[in-house]
């Protein structure tokens, strides 16, 4: 029979129908080189995690209150009383700082692994929420510092929510690799082991920060001072071990062992 001119074949005739679904499955593959054009960009997730971490930073300045008391009511130029009212002691500002710069440290980190990657998939995104939920709870654990900085479930507290961003930090960074997310494979083993260091030091902090709390209070908030020098220790530490031997090198050619095996 002839088809009559400017009919064609059916759609579901030697073809696909049009109005088939699609499978969806790209967002739960493992990727290969293949498909670098198919797998979803990465910058929309970076964008999302950019303004999340503004305004978890925006939310940080709001525990620090302008000291309304009434000796300032009744001497508002005393520079003495202002003094006194702004508490000497520094627990809210301390605390702000601390968390100021945790956030950023978190967020430096965060933001280098994520550049690294071809992409990202369901399964990445999700782990990301999970470190942006932990992130988000920064603001309210450095305000019950601030307010209660003796007090050792504050502290403790506050050492959790640290803890809970460094850890998912690394779980995203260990499903990439996992998954072959990452485009450079030699700074991806380099960078796993420095997460690796950074998250024990993060550990051995917040541990100590935590038994202080219960036996020393006083001291403990001074404790968290020792993360403003983690990433440098971190990296320091990684490449020390490299040099030693005890790590191969982090170029990804597997040829160097560690001197354990090697005895």
């Amino acid at each position: 029979m002839q088809v009559p001119r400017g009919v064609g074949p059916h759609p579901c005739v030697g073809g696909h129908s049009p109005f088939r679904p699609r499978s969806s499955a790209k967002l739960l593959w493992v990727a290969t080189q293949a498909d670098d054009e198919d797998i979803p960009g990465i910058d929309r997730l970076l964008a999302l995690t950019d303004g999340v971490v503004a305004i978890a930073l925006t939310l940080l300045v709001l525990q620090l209150q302008v000291p309304v008391t009434g000796v300032l009511e009744k001497n508002p130029d005393s520079a003495r009383a202002l003094w006194h009212a702004l508490s000497p002691d520094g627990s809210e500002m301390t605390s702000y700082l601390v968390s100021f710069l945790v956030i950023a440290q978190f967020w430096m980190v965060h933001h280098r692994v994520l550049r690294g990657m071809r992409g990202h998939s369901e399964g990445l995104a999700w782990r990301n929420f999970g470190f942006l939920l932990a992130l988000t709870l920064m603001p309210f654990t450095s305000d019950l510092i601030g307010r209660y900085g003796t007090n050792p479930l504050a502290i403790t507290l506050f050492g959790l929510n640290l803890v809970a961003i460094s850890l998912s930090t690394q779980w995203i960074f260990l499903y990439a690799a996992k998954h072959n997310l990452i485009r450079d494979k030699a700074r991806s083993t380099r960078d796993e082991r420095t997460a690796r260091v950074r998250v024990i030091f993060v550990l051995s902090i917040v541990t100590l920060s935590i038994f202080l709390a219960w036996t020393a209070p006083t001291l403990a908030k001074f404790v968290w001072l020792l993360f403003l020098v983690v990433p440098l220790v971190a990296g320091r530490v990684t490449r020390m071990l490299e040099r030693s031997r005890w790590l191969p090198d982090g170029d990804g050619d597997g040829e160097k062992s560690s001197k354990v095996a090697s005895r």
